[in-house]
This record gives C-alpha cells, sequence and structure tokens, in this order.
C-alpha cells in the first residue's frame, strides 16, 4: 500500500517576501551610498540576496509529493526513509516533521505542509500510518535542520 501525497515547502512564501524587501533596501542604500567600501559591501549583499531569491523561486514553484509505504517513507529528493529509522512525527500547527533516530533537528526535506486539497485526507493517513508502524505523533514545535 503506497500514497503519494502533494505537498509545499514551509514558508516559502514568506521567506520570498522578507526577501524582496530587503532586496530592494539593499538596492537603494547601494544607490544613494558614496563610500567606496559600503558599494562593495551592499553589492555583495544585493547579489547573495538577489540568488537566494532565485532558489526561494524555484523551491515555490517545484511539485513536491510525499509518499507513505508501509514500512517506509519517500521524500520529494527521492530519499528513502524507513520506519524504524524515524523517532517521531512532529506537528507544529499545519506543519509536519519526521524527526529521525539519534538527531536533535528535523532535516529540512522531511519538513513539509500538506497541499490544501489533500490535508485532511493526509493527516489522516498519516495518523494511520504511524500508528501502524508505531510511531508517535507528537503535536509540539520544532525546529528544520537546513
Amino acid at each position: 500500500m503506497e500514497k503519494t501525497f502533494k505537498t509545499i515547502y514551509p514558508r516559502a512564501k514568506l521567506n520570498l517576501l522578507a526577501m524582496s524587501i530587503l532586496e530592494i533596501v539593499f538596492f537603494i542604500r547601494l544607490n544613494v551610498s558614496d563610500d567606496q567600501g559600503s558599494k562593495f559591501f551592499y553589492s555583495f549583499m544585493t547579489i547573495m540576496i538577489l540568488t537566494y531569491l532565485i532558489v526561494l523561486l524555484k523551491m515555490l514553484f517545484t511539485k513536491l509529493t510525499f509518499t507513505l509505504g508501509t514500512d517506509y517513507v519517500i521524500c520529494s529528493k527521492a530519499n528513502k526513509y524507513e520506519s524504524s529509522q524515524i523517532e517521531s512525527i512532529y506537528m507544529s500547527y499545519k506543519r509536519i516533521g519526521f524527526k529521525l533516530n539519534n538527531r536533535r533537528l528535523v532535516p529540512m526535506n522531511l519538513c513539509f505542509y500538506f497541499d490544501k486539497d489533500e490535508e485532511d485526507g493526509g493527516l489522516r493517513e498519516l495518523n494511520e500510518w504511524a500508528e501502524h508502524n508505531k510511531i508517535e505523533v507528537k503535536d509540539k514545535f520544532f525546529q528544520t535542520l537546513m
């Protein structure tokens, strides 16, 4: 039994908005600045933030999937994790993360939101999968590992 769900990256839209505002601020500071050292700094920061914005846009428009097998999980980057590798499942509001054994933080590729169309069915299937594999589901805040 294998179920595949559409997912989205957490906080991609919020990061995109914040970085766009920061990019505009640095670009304005670059054009206003007279000092050569600060021009170099603002140029460097503008290029770095622009690169990050491109990566964020790619993340936002990439179609992600998450597959629940009988005793394994396949994330969108085609990494397969056996249920024995998973210590617990964290849920923070609608954000879901799989905490691996002997790890303090949740890996970024195991952190996601269900797509709005599949949220109810996905949560139901996830709880059934966790119960079947005897994995604890916890409602708590968690941090991700980039």
